[in-house]
């Protein structure tokens, strides 16, 4: 049986979304490679639950990576992956090549003549994301190498050459499949979507509370769990805090993860220019079971994301995990959010970018607390009784792989 190579320009097993479609390939019977670079202290080669890992150059630092995104850019090729795969060609018998992300996509494409099929796997909209991952940076050269090398229109104009080129394309979400076909006129036929739901057995986690130290329980926990950056919308919640703390004395907002140096200092600047450092903690990184029991602890778990071409094109694996959480869920208006929220009327809704609204919400969840309960069991349900999991949505992506194979 020949290979789907699955190029990844990131850490395996850590992008939880190749990892989760590497397994649910594997577990229906495909053989799949995955090709990514190599980090300190970690193998050339293994096996991880019946994946096969081929890792490629030195230690790949983060500087390393810049001046291979920089070629990238001009090029289209990265030369770390395009002379590992020749290397990975000629020790595996390829018959698909499954590119993760935009910024692979030349170095893949230069590659259709060896593969019975190209397929491109858009996590998100790239070049928009562009326009807001760097808005805090504050080095004036790392801001002038994003401004010329990372410019927005360069790699919306890549986007449409390679969706054209590639034989298939997987999207995050309707809304990334609507946009390719209305904006460069992608065959909607040749178009899938795959999107970033939660295995039903990541459940399991709630059973299991951990001890935590986090989130102080007496509080009226405002939680949010994931990365930080301008796009997050963080900034709209810290924000609103002063206006919530006058209603609710005992309101916490708890900002669970890390960020980049820059985006961490523009959070603290806000927290301080909002006269918030009593009711706002940056815990910083946890371990992912305590985060589980931290989800379904607080009493309101927040995805506040703004709402731009970026945000309304992808979704967060945390969406549907806090849905598991049994615990109340506030999201912005962004419109994938929106659509599955409203759709199981699994939580509140806020209007992204708006801080009189979000904390109008935050005053009102806390005014309704136990009103309010049934949609946390609507949003259990949404995944773990209906289509809301990957159980389900992963069978999208076997299907397509049993017809290439037809």
């Amino acid at each position: 049986m020949k290979y789907i190579c699955m190029l990844v320009d990131g850490s395996y097993p850590n992008d939880i979304r190749v990892r989760k479609e590497a397994e649910a390939l594997v577990e229906n019977g495909k053989k799949v490679l995955v090709v990514c670079p190599s980090k300190s202290n970690e193998p050339r080669e293994e096996v991880i639950n019946d994946v096969n890992v081929h890792r490629i150059g030195g230690n790949y630092s983060h500087s390393k990576k810049g001046i291979f995104d920089i070629i990238e850019s001009v090029t289209n090729i990265n030369p770390l992956f395009y002379f590992g795969l020749k290397k990975v060609f000629k020790k595996y018998d390829i018959e698909y090549l499954h590119v993760h992300d935009l910024p692979l996509a030349g170095t893949g494409y230069a590659f259709k003549s060896k593969v019975k099929h190209l397929l491109l796997d858009l996590h998100e909209n790239f070049p928009e994301a562009l326009k807001t991952w760097f808005a805090w940076k504050k080095n004036p050269i790392i801001k002038w190498k994003n401004a010329v090398f990372m410019n927005p229109k360069r790699w919306s104009r890549k986007e449409e050459k390679y969706c054209k080129r590639y034989d298939t394309i997987i999207c995050v979400v309707e809304e990334m499949k609507k946009k390719l076909a209305e904006n460069f006129s992608i065959d909607s036929q040749k178009m899938v979507v795959v999107s970033n739901h939660e295995k039903k057995e990541f459940a399991l986690n709630f059973d299991h509370k951990v001890v935590q130290n986090s989130i102080d329980q007496h509080a009226f926990s405002i939680t949010y769990v994931g990365g930080f950056g301008p796009h997050r919308g963080l900034d709209t919640a810290i924000e609103a805090m002063p206006s919530i703390i006058e209603k609710i004395p005992n309101a916490k907002l708890y900002l669970i993860g890390k960020g980049s140096h820059d985006v961490e200092e523009k959070l603290k600047y806000l927290i301080k220019k909002n006269r918030s450092e009593g009711c706002i903690e940056l815990v910083g990184y946890r371990p992912f079971k305590e985060v589980s029991t931290i989800m379904q602890l607080s009493k309101l778990n927040i995805i506040p994301h703004k709402s731009n071409d970026h945000t309304n094109n992808t979704i967060p694996h945390k969406l549907f995990q806090i849905m598991m959480s049994k615990s109340l869920l506030l999201v912005s208006s962004c419109r994938p959010l929106k659509r599955i929220v409203d759709e199981y009327d699994a939580g509140l809704v806020f209007e992204a970018d708006n801080p009189i609204d979000f904390s109008e919400k935050v005053i009102y969840a806390h005014q309704n607390l136990n009103d309010l309960s049934h949609k946390a069991e609507n949003a259990f349900n949404a995944v773990m009784k209906q289509n809301e999991n990957w159980d389900s949505e992963s069978l999208k992506l076997v299907k397509l792989y049993n017809r290439l194979g037809d």
